[in-house]
């Protein structure tokens, strides 16, 4: 490659580079902290001692897939999302649930940047299952924490949609609005309920069912938000009130969605793995805390459903 076209091409790959970190924020610290640990409340009585024992670090680490694409890898961006819509609705709706099936309708590199979460929540899975068989512990407890991560992006609105910013609407910003700033103002976790946990069948058919919920969802969003600005174009305290009105409730769903969705991955896997009896201790006690996990079985590409 000429240095010519090389100097082309370094802008518009740094875009592409950029574009894919802001796609990868989803309900920002507080959201995802909520998800994770509302997730524990909804186990049954036979596993969730182990989790109990490791709520806090579950909670607080529920966002290290953000720091390790913000740190050291922009490739782990495309797993947080999928915009089931690039293709049209009628696509969206009938999107391939095989990865192998997705990258031959549409080509790999088209799919590996519209997106891949569905495909790592299956990867991730996999690993708790197999962590689970081990009776490994501590595999256990970080695998879970990052599983939540995927699985609350999915119940995000604007994780599903090609619009993931109002960009496409002239509501540029959005993404942030809706996701951090209203559920920071207006939402606390005690006001979240836990949902109990159910078996899933299929945890890959399952996030493609929790992904077309938040498509559709996305554009009660986007007409909640154009409907606020026009009455406060500065986004202020007027905003956000008649934001919320329209829209809280709907991150007030899809949070105890997310967590019952959670638990329920983490439940089906236990059961999937022969309902191994586990201690319930601390498995990070004495360690330094806040430190995130960097295990490279932790983040593989997710190149398959399962690992």
């Amino acid at each position: 490659m000429s240095l010519q076209r090389r100097c082309l091409l370094a802008p518009l790959l740094l875009l592409l580079l950029i574009a894919s970190a802001f796609r990868a924020s989803a309900w920002g610290a507080n959201g995802h902290r909520y998800t994770n640990r509302l997730a524990v409340d909804a186990l049954p009585a036979a596993l969730r001692p182990l989790y109990a024992a490791n709520r806090d670090w579950i909670a607080e680490h529920s966002n290290d897939p953000d720091t390790f694409w913000k740190n050291q890898s922009r490739l782990e961006g495309p797993t947080h999302f999928i915009d089931l819509d690039t293709w049209g609705l009628e696509a969206a709706n009938n999107f391939p649930q095989d990865y192998q099936a997705a990258c031959k309708l549409y080509g790999k590199e088209k799919i590996d940047k519209n997106g891949t979460v569905p495909w790592r929540i299956g990867q991730f899975y996999g690993l708790l299952v197999h962590a689970f068989k081990q009776k490994d512990s501590r595999a256990v407890v970080e695998i879970s924490a990052w599983l939540g991560h995927y699985a609350a992006d999915s119940h995000v609105p604007f994780h599903a949609a090609a619009n993931y910013d109002g960009q496409l609407t002239g509501q540029k910003g959005l993404h942030a609005r809706f996701e951090s700033t209203m559920v920071n103002r207006q939402i606390k976790f005690e006001d979240l309920k836990a949902r109990p946990a159910v078996q899933l069948a299929d945890p890959v058919a399952s996030a493609f069912h929790w992904l077309r919920d938040s498509l559709k969802l996305s554009t009660t969003v986007l007409a909640a938000d154009k409907e606020a600005a026009a009455q406060d174009p500065a986004y202020g305290d007027a905003y956000y009130t008649a934001f919320g009105a329209k829209s809280r409730q709907i991150a007030v769903q899809r949070l105890e969605e997310g967590a019952q969705d959670l638990a329920s991955l983490w439940y089906s896997a236990w059961l999937a793995a022969g309902k191994p009896d586990l201690p319930a201790s601390d498995v990070h006690a004495g360690e330094a805390a806040g430190q995130p996990t960097h295990d490279p079985t932790l983040v593989a590409p997710a190149t398959t459903q399962k690992p």
